[in-house]
């Protein structure tokens, strides 16, 4: 496990903007799975108002997103909507380079679409590689992605899963635990105060039943972003 700690959150946002930029400029496609939450918001719109806007090669970029809230896209709480509105609404790239989560449609059948568009990126042998880069924030109890703790089934063998908020009750579809240990590079966002405690549980390495602590990366690179902060306990 690698583990950044930033003394300031624009640093942090900085080093995910020259990250995603190097991928951009490989001159090849590279599928990213972009998360929901307070940090991934002000990441995209760092980049949207900086010169990465311009010089990130967007259309070498696919992006996929990790979970998404069954909410139209139109919803504040709609993940794919507010990337839409913060980033990618001021940026060029193609309108085929994203692949959300429809949030109106019905959980059954958006689960069967989502699988035919993403069998023919797959590369075999899976689950040796899917996506390239997984960015992940963390919740104060442990989750990541919809996958929550007490919930989460880390042997099932399919793309994305279904998932109920435990409190809300809220439907959600989420990646599932195998395709996010699949990924090339699977990184963890967290950033104030509120997330230090979750951060001292996963870094502890106790064996613990917290998506956060047991989903990695089998074959790539599982790393943390966290401020001074999060990382604050240890």
């Amino acid at each position: 496990m690698n583990i950044q700690v930033f003394a300031e959150v624009a640093e942090l946002l900085e080093g995910l903007s020259e990250q995603l930029l190097a991928y951009s400029l490989r001159g090849q496609p590279k599928h990213i799975v972009l998360s929901g939450g307070s940090t991934p918001k002000r990441w995209f719109s760092y980049m949207a108002s900086n010169a990465f806007a311009q010089e990130i090669e967007w259309a070498n970029l696919h992006f996929w997103w990790g979970d998404e809230r069954m909410v139209p896209a139109s919803d504040v709480e709609s993940n794919y909507g507010e990337a839409m509105r913060l980033l990618f609404d001021e940026v060029v790239i193609p309108e085929s380079n994203l692949h959300p989560i429809h949030g109106d449609a019905l959980v059954s059948e958006e689960l069967l679409r989502l699988e035919r568009e993403t069998t023919p990126f797959l590369e075999p042998p899976y689950p040796e590689s899917i996506f390239d880069w997984v960015i992940l924030g963390v919740g104060e109890d442990g989750h990541t992605a919809s996958l929550f703790p007490g919930k989460t089934d880390y042997e099932d063998q399919r793309t994305w899963v279904p998932a109920v908020h435990p409190q809300t009750l809220q439907n959600r579809i989420s990646l599932s635990a195998k395709a996010i240990s699949a990924a090339s590079r699977v990184t963890y966002l967290a950033m104030g105060s509120g997330k230090s405690e979750v951060v001292d549980q996963v870094m502890s390495g106790a064996d613990i039943d917290l998506p956060a602590a047991r989903i990695a990366a089998y074959n790539g690179e599982t790393e943390w972003y966290l401020d001074q902060s999060a990382y604050g306990l240890r």
